[in-house]
């Protein structure tokens, strides 16, 4: 085996030493990814800071879903009573001195114009209510009153951190 010598190949100046007194490149980059190794245990502490101050400047809204059968009631209701709505609306309009026709008299809340007997919780003939949906139940979002609850009648009973088991097992 000619040509063959026991001295080991030479190492490139980027990995040794260092090249016109600072450290080689390959030195720079191991140093450089130790030291970020080295922050990211921090990482997820900076973050949430950094996302608690920007929240803090943020309006964040967030929509509540409606009960899907108080919303059929209710679109049932209001296309029952299409005529006393549009005259609630105009009269709500009028009294807050709206011109006629002025879109913002859309925006207006019609319920205390209405005939006493169509206005909300005035009975079986009343505007029938839009309650916030609590959870699913076959696809369709819906409140307490409207989740099947078990035999005879009783409404769900929602539990929270201000129930205690012994308070809630005295319910059943």
């Amino acid at each position: 085996m000619t040509g063959m010598t026991d001295t080991p190949p030479e190492i490139p100046a980027a990995f040794n030493g260092s090249v016109n007194g600072s450290p080689a490149p390959a030195q720079q980059t191991a140093q450089g990814v130790s030291e970020i190794a080295g922050m990211l245990p921090q990482f997820p502490d900076a973050m949430a800071m950094v996302l608690r101050q920007v929240l803090q400047q943020v309006q964040v809204l967030t929509r509540q879903h409606l009960c899907a059968v108080c919303v059929a009631a209710r679109k049932g209701w209001q296309a029952a009573h299409e005529r006393e709505l549009k005259a609630a609306a105009a009269a709500a309009g009028q009294a807050a001195g709206l011109p006629d026709g002025d879109p913002r008299a859309g925006q207006l809340d019609p319920a205390p114009f209405l005939p006493v007997h169509l206005r909300p919780g005035a009975g079986a003939e009343g505007m029938p209510p839009l309650t916030a949906a609590l959870t699913s139940v076959s696809g369709t979002e819906v409140c307490s009153a409207h989740v099947a609850g078990p035999p005879g009648g009783k409404q769900l009973i929602l539990a929270s951190t201000a129930f205690s088991p012994s308070m809630l097992a005295g319910l059943g």
